[in-house]
Parts: structure tokens; sequence; C-alpha cells
């Protein structure tokens, strides 16, 4: 409301009630304060009221009289009589007023008033599990807000370890506008009307903000007249300083007479045929208006909050299934099931059927790329959203926790006649298996000299390692021996320590 008031320049008229100039009405632009204590204030409601602030004297600093004052509700107020007052606006008005105030509160209980944010169902989300109203909060991801809804009541309150849920709000989003665009498609000829009558509305208003602004100019006017007037002709000086000022405020509302009569036939107060014929054609494009560029996020909030009271989610334990309950206005509710991104596969409520659909594709030879084609025709979805599991991810999968090979099955060249592997003889890869280490580890040993090879005649010239069970032992008990090992040693045996040069 302020910045409707500084954006339209309206100021309001105040009773001094001290100094020199005592029982003028001046003009003032209004601030927070001011046009919260006359939201607040039932006499514009033509109620005459007493003790709404009492003083609480646990609260009172002895040393600051005007401190403890606590505002009380309207049942505890002493007096309490309607319509005795000149009303600015209704009684159903203030205490619609009343609590849309108090709604609009940064509390926990609380909707909260609409921000900025891209978070549809901020203010609307509660836990199906507690019961409580759900937080949003955002992160930074390639220079993006994204937003997620939260419950950490018990983390906050109680220091619990973990929150009661968390999901990402791009799946509760979607389904909250798909239900509202739903909900609006049969009223787009309700909503075209009433769209026309909210800019009937709106016109009259701003034409009742002239007239005042206008009536405020012709006050100032008058009253520079009659202080010119009311001066002595002696004082000269005065006298022009109050002549200068009539001329200025005579000029000023006949410029604003003008910009009033210019504005007058921009914008009539009536709406024409061709205006009512376009905003029934924009109220029939729910879904073209509902993503328009003039529609801002704050519209749009605006609306779901109009006809939605909450929105009860729960997730399906840790998977990727989560319960969602819309709660209309009128008490109806629209219940779905929704899918959310989680951060593995092995979270996903299907990820057995997986698991097993991967180990079978493996074992008829496919490879990681024709399994992810496969999963991806038969309708299986990766856990952070997309259309397609990655073959990197079906072949560290396979690899790290499915025990299968990854990728198609090679069955290895075989050794050249009289070159096969014989008793206590290993393949490389094999060796490396039995003694749980890497291959690269194994040439490092070999070139040490710490391993007996041999290598095959003919391409691919692969190595065989001799180890029998004795060189084994030995093998292993080097696999012990921590990094760095032999290298210290050259410099702790007593032979070849250095020694100092003679001073």
């Amino acid at each position: 409301m302020l910045r409707y008031l500084v954006q339209h320049d309206i100021q309001l008229g105040i009773r001094l009630r001290e100094g020199p100039d005592k029982g003028t009405l001046e003009w003032r632009r209004p601030n927070r304060m001011t046009l919260q204590t006359l939201l607040h204030n039932p006499a514009y409601a033509g109620i005459y009221a007493y003790g709404r602030r009492r003083v609480d004297r646990r609260r009172q600093d002895p040393a600051r009289p005007s401190t403890g004052r606590v505002v009380q509700t309207r049942d505890e107020w002493l007096v309490m009589i309607p319509d005795v007052l000149p009303a600015y606006i209704t009684v159903a008005q203030f205490e619609a007023n009343e609590a849309k105030l108090a709604a609009n509160r940064a509390r926990a209980e609380t909707m909260g008033a609409v921000r900025n944010g891209p978070a549809l169902a901020a203010g609307l989300g509660f836990c199906g599990r507690c019961g409580r109203r759900m937080m949003v909060r955002y992160h930074t991801q390639h220079s993006h807000a994204r937003p997620e809804y939260v419950c950490c009541r018990d983390v906050t309150n109680y220091g619990a370890r973990g929150v009661c849920q968390l999901l990402n709000a791009g799946c509760v989003d979607a389904f909250v506008e798909r239900q509202v665009l739903a909900a609006l498609q049969p009223a787009a000829v309700e909503v075209s009307l009433q769209a026309a009558d909210e800019v009937i509305s709106e016109r009259a208003e701003l034409e009742k903000l002239w007239q005042q602004r206008l009536e405020r100019a012709e006050y100032e006017a008058d009253r520079a007249r009659r202080c010119y007037h009311l001066a002595e002709p002696e004082n000269r000086l005065v006298v022009r300083q109050l002549e200068k000022e009539w001329e200025t405020a005579l000029a000023a509302q006949q410029k604003l007479r003008e910009d009033h009569e210019r504005f007058t036939r921009t914008s009539p107060r009536v709406l024409t045929a061709a205006e009512r014929q376009t905003i029934t054609t924009l109220a029939g494009d729910i879904t073209g208006l509902w993503h328009a560029e003039t529609t801002t996020v704050t519209d749009r909030k605006e609306i779901a909050r109009a006809i939605i009271d909450k929105v009860q989610l729960t997730v399906i334990g840790t998977s990727e299934r989560v319960t969602a309950t819309i709660v209309w206005a009128g008490g109806a509710t629209t219940p779905e099931e929704i899918v959310r991104p989680v951060r593995s596969l092995q979270q996903l409520s299907y990820y057995p059927e997986l698991a097993a659909r991967i180990r079978e594709l493996a074992g008829q030879g496919i490879g990681a790329s024709g399994i992810a084609d496969r999963l991806e025709a038969e309708g299986y979805r990766p856990a952070k959203g997309g259309k397609r599991i990655t073959a990197t991810t079906i072949r560290d999968l396979m690899w790290r926790r499915l025990d299968c090979p990854a990728g198609r099955v090679h069955r290895p060249r075989p050794a050249p006649p009289g070159e096969e592997a014989g008793p206590d003889e290993w393949w490389l890869k094999h060796l490396a298996a039995e003694l749980d280490m890497t291959t690269s580890t194994l040439y490092a040993w070999i070139h040490r000299g710490w391993i007996t090879v041999r290598r095959e005649s003919r391409w691919p010239h692969r190595l065989i390692a001799h180890a029998d069970q004795q060189e084994l032992a030995a093998l292993r008990e080097r696999r012990t021996r921590p990094p760095g090992w032999y290298s210290r040693r050259l410099w702790t045996d007593d032979d070849s320590t250095p020694t100092e040069p003679d001073s």
C-alpha cells in the first residue's frame, strides 16, 4: 500500500496539534507507521474503542514511563461501541484488513506476505507427517535460485539431527500450476467479467485520487490567497512573498487540472467495446495469460493463494514418490502422487527392479550404451529427473554395486600354442585380483625385479607372472608395508647412512 501511495503521489491531511500553526491542516507524505496506525485504528470504521493498549508493569522501564504498553486483542478491550463515529470504511472491510495484516506477518503459523521468490507454493505447503507449515529455502545453481520446501521445525526448536522432510520445489510447483490452470479454465467468462469490473473499479479509484489531489491544490491556492489578503499593506516585502506563493499555488493548480484532463481523455471511466473484447480474449486464454511476460511471479502467487488454502506434502519413505494434496478454498481436495528428484538411484522405489533388469541385459552381452537405450525405451528414469539414465551411470552402477561386467562381455584372447599359463603362473589381472591391488602397481614391482615374468611371442605380447605359494606369501607381506617403506630403509640402514664431511 505504501508503494502504491508513493507511485501516485498521495498525501494525507494532518491537523497540527502544536506549534505556531496549531489547528491548521497540513498535507504530508505518509510513512509506514502512519499507514499502519491508520489501518489498525477502529475509528476509521466508525468504532469507538477504549483500552486497546494497556501498560504492563512487568515490562515497564522505571526510567522510561512511556514503555511497557501491550496491544490487547479485541475481546480484551475495555470499551467497544460500533457505529458511533463517522466511518470511512465498513466494519467488514476493517476486519478483512486486520486479517490480511495478521496473515502477512512473518511467523511460523502464518502464510506470510507474497515475495519475489520463484517458489509458487510458498506459504501454502504443509508437512504431511507433522502438520507444520513448511519453509522455503533457496540455493544457487548455475546462477539461478533453486527453491526447495523443507520442514525443519524440530531442528530449529529441539535440535533434531535431521529435517522432517525436504523436497525440490519444481515438482510441487508444476503440480500446483497445472491444477490452478485446470480450475480456472471453466471460469474464463466469469474471469473476463470480473477483470472488466476490476479495471472500472481501478479507474474509479484513480479518479477519486485525482479529485483528492485537485482538492488539495485548491486548498493550497485558497490558503495562499487568504494569507495574501490578511497581510498588512505596509509590509511590502511580506506582501510580495505572499503574492509570489499565491501565484505559484495557482500555477500548480492549473497544471494539475490540465494533467487531469489529459488523463481523463486517455483513460475514460467506462470501458470501450474494443477494451472489453481484448479483456475477454485474454481471459479465454488462461494458459497464455499465466505465462505472459506481463504476469509476474507475485501475480501468480496471488492467484494461487486466492483459490488454495494449503498444499499437504508427504514423501513416501526416502523414495522419489510424493503424495501431494491440494485443499481448495471451498474445502474440496485434489490428491495426486508426484515424482521428486532424489540424490541416487538407490532411493528410487523401483531400484530393485532396475538392478535386476540391468543384470539381465548385461548377462545377454549388451554394453552400457545399449542398456541405457533399453531402459529409456522401457520407461526407467534417472534419480534427478530427465529422460535417460546415462551409460556412464550404468557402467559405474554395474562396477560398484551390481558386481557384473561393465560393458560388453569379451572373451579373453587365447595364448599362442605352447605358451599357455602353467602351474603357479598368472595373468597380471588375475594376480592383481588375488593380491587386491591394481595392475599399475604390479608393473612397478616388475620394473623393480620383485616379480618374475615372461612375455608372449605374438601380439598383444601379454605378460605372464610366476608366483608359487611362497612367492604369493612374500608379495602379500610386501603389500602390507606402508608407502615409502623401502625409501626410508635406505636412510635407516647403518651401511647406507650418509656421513657428514670433516670440518
